[in-house]
């Protein structure tokens, strides 16, 4: 809430050496615009990598070189790779990494680091083998991931929203497959809480398109002893999640 912040004031007095004190170790404005700016990069770096590191599950190796577009709302207007020369080029995981940038949510740009065109971020995206124990370890996140891309290719990403935030599936279905019943959730994305508007609607109809779905082809689906499958999945949702062609419409 704006200006919610002023509501609060002290009415005491500092002495002159208590006030010079307090200047000095008061930052800069360009320390604070410098730490504002230091904050945005490690968030983004940790929703980029984080992405790109879960849709990994084949394991491929090399380096590329993101570069995204953020325009002056914010938006992702453009998500492209080029090869570095630590490692020869791969097209898959280029791919792989573009298709990590259009899914993830990522932070909002500080207002000072935007021109008339918004902002060009080129991150260094690095994979490095795993041993055994490592992918072992990845084993849920990278099922996590490719059952998201099932649910968000069938119903998001066929009509993407004008708003951000996070939807979770739960389902019920029978061992063919097919879902008994689904319960979605709409919520806020930790960085970007201001974009997310509620929708009936949206909701409604993701709810309908969850009970039509063919969870027998999704990647990990099981049934239990009883023959019923019962799940939980998870993504981000963006105007830009379907490769951009909403992006510079986003609030």
């Amino acid at each position: 809430m704006a200006g919610a912040v002023a509501g609060c004031q002290s009415h005491q007095v500092a002495s002159p050496s208590a006030a010079s004190a307090a200047a000095e170790s008061a930052p800069s404005a360009e320390a604070t615009k410098k730490q504002r700016f230091d904050q945005f990069v490690r968030r983004f770096q940790s929703a980029i990598g984080n992405a790109a590191m879960d849709a990994n599950s084949d394991g491929l190796t090399g380096e590329v070189r993101l570069v995204v577009q953020i325009d002056r709302s914010n938006a992702v207007v453009s998500c492209d790779t080029h090869a570095t020369g630590l490692f020869s080029a791969n097209p898959r995981l280029a791919e792989l990494s573009k298709a990590a940038c259009w899914s993830a949510v990522f932070p909002p740009v500080p207002p000072e680091r935007l021109d008339q065109d918004g902002l060009k971020v080129v991150a260094p995206l690095i994979f490095l083998s795993m041993n055994e124990r490592q992918r072992l370890s990845m084993q849920g996140r990278y099922q996590q991931s490719a059952q998201a891309r099932y649910f968000a290719e069938r119903t998001l990403m066929k009509s993407p929203p004008y708003s951000m935030g996070v939807v979770t599936f739960e389902y019920l279905a029978d061992k063919q497959g097919k879902v008994q019943e689904c319960v979605v959730n709409l919520e806020r994305h930790l960085d970007r809480l201001d974009a997310f508007k509620y929708d009936n609607a949206l909701q409604a109809r993701l709810t309908e398109q969850c009970k039509h779905l063919d969870l027998a082809q999704m990647p990990g689906f099981e049934v239990d002893a009883s023959g019923v499958a019962r799940g939980t999945v998870f993504f981000n949702y963006s105007p830009w999640m379907g490769g951009g062609l909403r992006g510079s419409q986003a609030q």
